[in-house]
């Protein structure tokens, strides 16, 4: 059993998913020193906001990369859906928290974000103790971009070429706000309506013996 989980994690796909892990602790170091560095250190200031904002988009790659390395090798295993999806809302939720401590984002929208976050994994938890089936639905994975895109630009924050990072990374944590609150109530409505079916029907069960919430 030991040896079997140490195999499954040095595969490429679960390594790729364990360095979004270790790149938490980076990001927190990098974006602590931006809280105390003194504003007039501009210099640095921009160097170490455009080095979390490479510590992260290299997060957001290693995302697309594990699943697309893990299909492509059948490298799927028990360990890396677990890994997979706990790193990506570490990454995400650490970020933004972080972001709130340097003033570049409301605390509201993060709570929002975050908050539906725990939501829905706590709906996927009930529906399955129900036999109830919740694939990740195509909002949820635009959600994921808009998240990724909005958090590199509020990372980088600063002017460049004539692009006010700050408020193009807002832009897409507007969208990504409304997108991530839209596929969470979406999960809501759905599994409300499987239950009411259900209850008045019967069970629909798919091939897997479970209902599927789309």
């Amino acid at each position: 059993m030991h040896n079997k989980l140490v195999r499954d994690m040095l595969k490429l796909p679960n390594l790729l998913s364990l360095s979004r892990i270790l790149m938490v602790p980076v990001l927190i170091v990098l974006m602590e020193i931006i809280k105390y560095m003194p504003a007039d250190n501009m210099y640095r200031l921009k160097w170490i906001s455009f080095v979390s904002a490479v510590v992260f988009g290299f997060g957001g790659l290693t995302d697309f990369f594990d699943g697309y390395f893990a299909r492509k090798y059948k490298d799927i295993t028990t360990i890396g859906k677990l890994i997979d999806p706990v790193a990506d809302k570490v990454l995400v939720a650490t970020s933004l928290i972080m972001l709130i401590s340097i003033n570049r984002i409301y605390g509201w929208v993060v709570v929002l974000i975050i908050g539906r976050e725990f939501a829905v994994t706590g709906l996927r938890s009930i529906a399955s103790s129900e036999g109830i089936v919740i694939p990740a639905s195509l909002e949820g994975k635009y959600k994921t971009v808009f998240q990724i895109a909005g958090i590199i630009g509020l990372l980088i924050h600063y002017t460049y070429f004539g692009i006010d990072f700050q408020k193009i990374g807002m832009l897409y944590v507007w969208i990504a706000l409304i997108v991530t609150l839209w596929s969470g109530t979406k999960y809501f409505i759905n599994f409300s309506n499987i239950l009411g079916k259900e209850e008045n029907y019967g069970s629909s069960k798919s091939d897997t013996g479970g209902s599927v919430i789309h």
